[in-house]
C-alpha cells in the first residue's frame, strides 16, 4: 500500500509523518540548520523507523520555511509544496480530532489560522514566539538552548518577575487577582535566573495567548489549537490554560504539537508542483 509523506522543514527541525491510507505511521524529527540534508535525512529516518522502502513511497508533500530549498523531486519521488496555512489548520484539526478551531502555530514567530472541514482562513501572523524566547533568554540569562530555558522556568517564581492585579487591587470585577497586570512590571533586585526565564517564558506565551482570544473572538469560535515545536513548554503551557477561566474558552494542548504541521501537509489537497 502506497504511502504519502509529510514535512514539516523549519529553520533548525525538521518533522516527518506519513500516512498508509488513513492510518498515521509513526512520527520522526532530526535536527540541522540546513534544510536539504534535514530533509533527506529526515525522510531516510522515517523509512527506516517504519520500515519501509522509497518503493513504499507515492508522494511527498512538504511545507515549512526551509521548503523553498527543495528544487527537485526526492528520490525521483513525486515531490509537491502544501500550502502552509493550510497545512497548520488541517494538522491543528487532525490531531486534537475536532472538525473546527482556531489553530495558533508557535515556531520562531507565530501564525494564526481557522480552519474547518471545507476551508482554512490565514488570519494574521506575529513576530512573538519561540524565537523572542531564544532572543530575549540569550541577552538577559547569557544561554541561548530551549531545554535550559524551560527548566529554569519550571523552577522559576513569577511574582518575583510580574506585576500581578492583587498588587494593585483588591478586585477587578471580571479578573482573577492571580492575572498579570505587567508583564516584567515588579522584578526585584533579588530576582534569580530561573525567575527571570519564568517571566520570559510567560510574556511571550501570554502575548500569543492574548492574540489567540481575539483571533477566536473575531472567528466566532470557543475552540483554541496550539501547534509547534514550542507548545511543549510546561511554564507556557501554564501561561496558555490560564485563557480558559478568563475568557472561557476550550484550549487545547495536543500530546503531538509539534509535528501537527507536518501531518497537515500530508493531509493537503492544496499543493504546487516544485518549479523545475
Amino acid at each position: 500500500m502506497k504511502i504519502v509523506i509529510g514535512l514539516d522543514i523549519g529553520g533548525s527541525t525538521t518533522k516527518v509523518v506519513g500516512f498508509q491510507r488513513e492510518k498515521l505511521l509513526e512520527v520522526t524529527y532530526v535536527r540541522s540548520s540546513d534544510p536539504v540534508a534535514a530533509a533527506y535525512g529526515g525522510i531516510g529516518k522515517f523509512l527506516n523507523v517504519n520500515k519501509l522502502k522509497l518503493d513504499d513511497v507515492e508522494q511527498i508533500r512538504m511545507t515549512g520555511v526551509g521548503s523553498s530549498y527543495i528544487t527537485q523531486d526526492f528520490f525521483e519521488i513525486e515531490t509537491v509544496i502544501a500550502n502552509e496555512f493550510e497545512a497548520v489548520g488541517l494538522g491543528g484539526l487532525y490531531i486534537s480530532q475536532i472538525d473546527e478551531a482556531v489553530v495558533i502555530s508557535i515556531g520562531t514567530g507565530t501564525s494564526f489560522v481557522y480552519s474547518n472541514k471545507i476551508k482554512t482562513e490565514h488570519i494574521i501572523g506575529s513576530g512573538i514566539g519561540g524565537g523572542s524566547i531564544l532572543g530575549l533568554s540569550n541577552k538577559i540569562l547569557n544561554f541561548h538552548n530551549f531545554d535550559i530555558i524551560s527548566d529554569f522556568a519550571e523552577k522559576g517564581d513569577l511574582t518575583h518577575i510580574d506585576l500581578l492585579v492583587r498588587d494593585i487591587s483588591k478586585k477587578v470585577p471580571g479578573l482573577h487577582s492571580d492575572a498579570t497586570a505587567s508583564n516584567f512590571g515588579n522584578v526585584n533586585d533579588d530576582a534569580k535566573l530561573q525567575d527571570l526565564a519564568c517571566g520570559i517564558v510567560n510574556m511571550v506565551f501570554q502575548s500569543i495567548g492574548t492574540m489567540a482570544i481575539l483571533a477566536a473572538r473575531l472567528k466566532k469560535v470557543n475552540n483554541i489549537i496550539f501547534v509547534g515545536s514550542v507548545v511543549h513548554i510546561p511554564r507556557g503551557q501554564k501561561s496558555l490554560r490560564q485563557f480558559v477561566e478568563l475568557y472561557d474558552v476550550n484550549v487545547i494542548l495536543p500530546e503531538n504539537a509539534r509535528f501537527a504541521t507536518a501531518i497537515g501537509a500530508a493531509l493537503c489537497s492544496n499543493y504546487s508542483k516544485l518549479n523545475r
